[in-house]
């Protein structure tokens, strides 16, 4: 496991009060994203829902990654804003102090984790008023293209089904910043359990395959030239392959350090495999 002790980040808290709607951005301007590594409890040990990106889309063509994206400018709250029933559990604050950012930006970026995997694996974090079997990903299959085009926000897809996101499902775990063909992006990567009767699915555009691997699998592979990842997929893989199981993964999310990664620390000892291989691609 990682770390040593729990989650105890400095952050000022005049800095997760402050609101300032004109500062939608992350560190040194980079736009900010967000990204769900979605794990469950297999027969032999944790499973990670991973994607391989089609070989036509901008970024990471061809690439084994985890649901996620940028944020929409519709994911930050409105001008007066209020999370009201949009949201649930652990408070905006609360999220904002672990994360260390305002807390404008950690309501954008809870949103737009569970925008992202509602979107591209059909998993909902957000409940309501749904009836006995709870609000399941079906009941709005018709909406899940309309988020993905963009011609719906997810703001107003939860108002117009009287949904709340769960955003004590998404546990804050990771932040890197880097560069993916010139724009520089701030991303939060966020742990997330499958939720109760639900089952991701591979139903988006951007992936050609998906599916639930054992972290290390995904590791071998890469070192045997079967699957392509960038650095920041690959030290999430290290870290999880580390832990036997989704409790143990929901634990060593508690220890989480959310300082920014910024750029390929080539000198970081714990990322030295990554820089020093150089498998030969057998795709």
């Amino acid at each position: 496991m990682e770390g040593g002790q729990r989650n105890t980040q400095s952050v000022d808290l005049d800095l997760i009060d402050a609101i300032d709607e004109t500062d939608t951005r992350g560190l040194h301007g980079a736009r900010l994203a967000a990204t769900v590594i979605l794990v469950r409890d297999g027969r032999d040990g944790l499973e990670v829902w991973i994607q391989e990106r089609q070989a036509t889309m901008r970024n990471y063509p061809g690439y084994a990654v985890f649901p996620g994206g940028g944020v929409d400018p519709r994911d930050f709250p409105g001008r007066h804003w209020d999370s009201g029933d949009l949201w649930s559990g652990p408070s905006v604050v609360s999220c904002a102090r672990t994360m260390g950012v305002t807390k404008y930006k950690a309501h954008a970026l809870i949103f737009a984790a569970a925008r992202e995997l509602f979107e591209e694996a059909g998993i909902l974090l957000a409940g309501g008023d749904c009836g006995p079997g709870g609000c399941q990903p079906e009941m709005f299959s018709q909406e899940r293209p309309e988020l993905e085009s963009h011609r719906l926000s997810f703001t107003d897809f939860l108002e117009q089904n009287r949904l709340h996101v769960d955003a004590g499902k998404l546990l804050p775990w990771s932040r890197w910043v880097g560069v993916v063909k010139e724009q520089t992006f701030d991303t939060f990567f966020f742990l997330a359990c499958v939720p109760e009767g639900q089952e991701p699915d591979g139903n988006t555009p951007e992936a050609t395959d998906a599916g639930w691997f054992p972290p290390q699998l995904i590791l071998d592979g890469w070192r045997a030239g079967l699957v392509r990842l960038v650095i920041p997929t690959w030290a999430q893989l290290l870290r999880l392959s580390r832990c036997r199981s989704v409790a143990e993964a929901v634990d060593d999310a508690s220890f989480s350090d959310l300082r920014p990664v910024v750029g390929d620390p080539r000198t970081d000892q714990r990322y030295r495999e990554f820089f020093t291989t150089h498998p030969i691609e057998r795709i």
